[in-house]
């Protein structure tokens, strides 16, 4: 691997790693209750408002637009404010997360499925743009599709081609998969044996990334 990454460097990979898994215990909790759907999956419910559109249920086609305008909301707040205040939205993330956890603790168990995304639409897609990567590559913390593909390719450039600049990178977005997943893990295991209460435990990865903001906020 690079020697010459510098130990900052090294520290912002691993607060992503930490992000990537909050993302993956977030990401869950629609998967486990009615809703059967990634809390990060705004395709999915991109193609549910047309398919609502199509058969005519207006009732879903609200309730699915409301989830997208949720989401365009959330990325518009992390691209504005960032040039119209000091405010560190890797920091408001993390306060965005644990509210996050929070009112998916409180959920009742009988709402429309698609209500059960909305935390996880406004919360993850907040935190998909205040931490965008590390080590100079742009990199999910709340989906796993490109970064399995990043993966895959730079260790076929490292041990097909021959090509070890790339080590770097496959061992990069590789760690960012195994946090993520790791997260999906435990919160599967959470929810499994506490129920909606078992996702209040993503206020302790929560925690430990706003305080290592903070610490590399110093160190920078």
């Amino acid at each position: 691997m690079n020697e010459n990454v510098s130990d900052f460097s090294k520290f912002e990979a691993r607060v992503h790693y930490l992000v990537a898994f909050i993302g993956g215990f977030l990401g869950l909790f629609p998967i486990v209750n009615v809703a059967k759907v990634l809390g990060s999956a705004q395709t999915t419910n991109l193609i549910d408002i047309v398919l609502s559109a199509l058969v005519g249920d207006g009732r879903l086609f609200v309730f699915h637009a409301v989830g997208a305008l949720l989401f365009c909301f959330s990325v518009f707040l992390a691209t504005v404010l960032p040039k119209h205040s000091k405010i560190d939205i890797r920091l408001l993330a993390m306060l965005f997360n644990s509210a996050c956890a929070i009112v998916m603790w409180l959920f009742p168990m009988d709402l429309p499925a698609v209500l059960y995304l909305y935390p996880t639409f406004f919360a993850l897609s907040f935190q998909w743009c205040a931490f965008k990567g590390a080590y100079g590559f742009t990199c999910s913390t709340i989906f796993s599709t490109n970064n399995l593909r990043m993966c895959i390719s730079a260790f076929t450039e490292v041990f097909f081609n021959g090509d070890r600049s790339f080590l770097l990178k496959a061992v990069f977005f590789g760690a960012t998969l195994l946090s993520f997943h790791s997260g999906i893990a435990l919160s599967w295991l959470c929810y499994h044996f506490l129920g909606n209460s078992g996702f209040l435990f993503a206020l302790v990865p929560c925690a430990a990334c706003f305080i290592a903001v903070l610490l590399g906020k110093r160190r920078s």
